[in-house]
């Protein structure tokens, strides 16, 4: 397993911490994404992975897009964890070139960059529904290095919002949602 393999799945474990705790009666709270309750920032997220487990499994590109609907949040995201995790799993996988969303890579690379969206979107879930995400720090560290030269791009297509502004000496975590514009305090 690579570093950015292992990085890439305790980031959807982040993920998956949140979504097992929200209480059924939260998923439609208003989450800090305008206009997005915190059962949207699931949908959307499942939309991404989907995309992702699609793109592995058939080697063409594919788009992310929410999912349509979530009657039951959590069993989406379960059936949308594995698929992802085994198309992971597929011998070779990390090794394999392509243009992904963000232009020619590896896997390897392309699932370097995605860690920080299940990461983001845990603390968009929980704060909307009260339950804390707890975002390691190294792992925080690692996408805070990675999108902070890419944050102009990731602003222009939508994906991040104005970077709020933290403490020099705020924890890594605390950095990384400022720079995706998620205001920590």
């Amino acid at each position: 397993m690579s570093v950015n393999l292992r990085n890439f799945t305790r980031s959807v474990y982040v993920f998956d911490a949140v979504v097992r705790r929200v209480a059924p009666q939260d998923w439609d709270n208003q989450s800090p994404c305008e206009g997005w309750s915190a059962r949207d920032v699931l949908r959307h997220h499942c939309g991404v992975l989907t995309a992702m487990t699609a793109t592995l499994n058939s080697g063409e590109t594919v788009p992310p897009e929410s999912v349509d609907a979530a009657p039951d949040p959590v069993a989406l995201w379960n059936s949308t964890r594995d698929a992802a995790l085994e198309a992971l799993d597929q011998t070779g996988i990390l090794e394999r070139e392509g243009k992904f969303w963000f232009g020619p890579m590896t896997v390897d690379e392309w699932i370097r960059i995605v860690q920080w969206d299940p990461m983001t979107h845990a603390w968009d879930i929980g704060k909307a529904t009260g339950v804390e995400a707890h975002i390691p720090d190294d792992l925080a560290a690692n996408s805070h290095e990675l999108i902070e030269p890419m944050r102009e791009t990731l602003s222009k297509w939508g994906l991040v919002a104005d970077e709020v502004q933290t403490a020099d000496d705020a924890p890594a975590s605390e950095r990384f949602l400022g720079l995706t514009g998620r205001d920590p305090s």
